[in-house]
């Protein structure tokens, strides 16, 4: 697997940047990359637009895919999202929030 960019999401780039309204639509994981290693997920949205096939290409240690379940582990956060429907994006579903759990702030 590669490594994750300095930001990345699971949708390409040139599915988000079209300028079509159908973009307007879309709510993104996005993930930030640090020097130091860690990968922190700009909140976790109740909601989000994936491309299966991206997912199923990024580091399975922060994201994978499993009988129909995403799972997303980062130094901020663990969550779990299950298919919900279509996305305003070709070729990406749209995945709901099953499950949250954060770090303790204590």
């Amino acid at each position: 697997m590669k490594p994750l960019p300095t930001v990345s999401t699971l949708v390409p780039a040139s599915q988000i940047f079209t300028g079509r309204p159908a973009s307007a639509g879309v709510r993104l994981l996005v993930f930030r990359r640090w020097s130091d290693g860690r990968v922190e997920v700009d909140g976790f949205p109740a909601e989000t637009d994936v491309c299966e096939d991206l997912a199923a290409h990024m580091d399975p240690n922060v994201v994978r895919l499993e009988r129909g379940r995403l799972y997303v582990t980062a130094a901020n956060g663990y969550a779990v999202y299950v298919p919900v429907g279509p996305s305003p994006l070709r070729r990406c579903v749209r995945y709901g929030r099953l499950y949250l759990r954060q770090p303790d702030s204590g």
